[in-house]
């Protein structure tokens, strides 16, 4: 879990699909003010109960699957198989939106997320489960399925919410209480578990933090059932088949720059999975670290790219986002062999920092990217939709790859008459990984074509918030424009 992920940006979804599913804001009345002003307020409360849950959990379930004696090829398992799960719920979460309310299905879920964190917490009492390993893959299962049931419906509903004139002051007040929240959540969780592993009870810090989660996410919870949803659900005659919304979704497919940056992006997510969720096995029990080695290791790169973000979104507005997206591609192939130079901590630390830098200009720049590529007249959802459940199947992929490699591998062969010894196995994999994004870069960067386009406005007005941390993608944010778009 080093600093060598992406976190990713997705614009948050702000269209107005149709004036009788989304109803064109007027005036409003002084009880509709007040109803509003309870509303935002509750959101801004309900950042900090989310954020909690994200910087105590996310972060943490590779190393939890390291205590609890997970191997290489379960940990391949409990990253690949929730995220092609996410991923293939967000293709059908707008289609279900049809049939059940978003506000309900909004809370529903993150009733369901909350009961999956008390499992997690309880998992690791000692004894209690036969099966641990095969337990958190479940609740990992169902955590990551209802992250992306509610993320399309979180979007379309703070977009219509928020009015226009307060949406970058409210925005970023969010996002800052989400950052602060996570981050100081994230650092308190190394030191509980270092804290708790000294005194030999290391099962009480997982399970104290991971409780931790589970009240932040039940706490967000009822703040999401109190606030106000004004959507309307479309007719019997406006809803749409599942079969019509995935014939919509393979059409988009025949767009060749989009197939194309889908892959690179999917080629680079596997080339990341191949390597990413084995650095806990790799700090924790290779290395030795103790848990707050692990916290402000991982937490370096964390800091350096909130730090980052206003830098790149300068470059980003000045050079283009094809500029930026090719000088950090440039960076990243280096990273998962640069860990073999040296187990020094300064050293490793250092290399987390060059990490955070690299992907934090890298995942603006492809995510700006994606959005400046989409045509005016499609909606975003449908087409970050498909982007991400690509993506969710290459990080399958990678992981499930990963750990079979690790696992599979002989500690001693001959080569060419030659006697090799490996010592560290996963070293194989962080060798394979750099060659492999090597490749997957040297193929799309020169010939993607650069995208300038003005309606969207300046990189560095975008207002950005933590959504949450993933094993893979690291920190994970949302990112909305300062004015409402017809189409985005």
């Amino acid at each position: 879990m080093g600093c060598d992920r992406p976190f990713a940006l997705v614009p948050i979804d702000s269209n107005r699909r149709k004036p009788s599913i989304v109803p064109v804001p007027g005036p409003l009345n002084r009880a509709g003010k007040a109803q509003l002003r309870k509303s935002l307020t509750l959101s801004q409360r309900e950042s900090f109960a989310s954020a909690l849950m994200t910087g105590s959990f996310d972060q943490y379930v590779n190393a939890f699957a390291v205590f609890l004696g997970a191997t290489s090829v379960q940990i391949g398992w409990l990253t690949a198989l929730p995220q092609l799960l996410g991923g293939l719920f967000q293709l059908i979460a707008v289609w279900f939106g049809q049939w059940v309310h978003r506000h309900r299905l909004i809370f529903i879920s993150a009733a369901v997320q909350s009961m999956a964190l008390v499992l997690v917490a309880l998992l690791a009492i000692p004894n209690l489960f036969d099966k641990p390993i095969s337990t958190l893959l479940l609740a990992l299962a169902v955590y990551h399925t209802c992250a992306n049931l509610i993320l399309p419906h979180w979007r379309a509903w703070m977009g219509q919410l928020v009015p226009d004139a307060m949406r970058g002051r409210f925005f970023g007040r969010r996002s800052r209480i989400a950052m602060l929240t996570s981050f100081l959540a994230f650092l308190g969780g190394g030191l509980l578990l270092t804290g708790s592993q000294s005194l030999g009870l290391t099962w009480l810090g997982f399970s104290a933090l991971f409780s931790v989660a589970a009240f932040g996410r039940g706490a967000s919870t009822v703040l999401l059932a109190k606030m106000h949803d004004s959507h309307e659900q479309p007719t019997l005659g406006e809803r749409h088949s599942l079969a019509q919304s995935l014939r919509h979704l393979y059409q988009l497919w025949d767009d060749r720059e989009f197939r194309r940056f889908s892959l690179f992006m999917a080629g680079m997510q596997c080339f990341v999975a191949l390597s990413g969720p084995f650095f806990a096995i790799y700090l924790l029990r290779d290395l030795q670290f103790t848990y707050t080695q692990f916290t402000l290791s991982t937490g370096s790169s964390i800091l350096v790219q909130f730090l980052m973000l206003p830098f790149w979104g300068k470059v980003c507005d000045r050079k283009g986002n094809r500029y930026v997206m090719a000088i950090c591609a440039s960076i990243i192939p280096a990273l998962p062999v640069l860990w073999l130079f040296s187990d020094n901590y300064l050293y490793l630390i250092s290399v987390q920092a060059m990490g955070g830098l690299a992907w934090s200009g890298f995942t603006l720049a492809s995510s700006n990217y994606l959005y400046d590529q989409k045509p005016r007249h499609l909606h975003f959802a449908s087409y970050s939709a498909l982007h991400s459940s690509v993506g969710a199947l290459a990080v399958c992929l990678g992981a499930l790859a990963g750990g079979y490699i690790i696992h599979w591998l002989p500690a001693d062969f001959s080569l060419a008459g030659i006697r090799v010894h490996i010592e560290r196995p996963i070293a194989v994999i962080f060798i394979l990984s750099s060659l492999m994004r090597l490749l997957i870069v040297l193929w799309y960067i020169p010939r993607a074509p650069e995208l300038r386009v003005s309606e969207r406005g300046r990189v560095r007005d975008l207002m950005i918030r933590v959504a949450r941390f993933t094993p893979i993608s690291g920190v994970v944010f949302d990112v909305v424009n300062r004015r409402r778009n017809d189409t985005d």
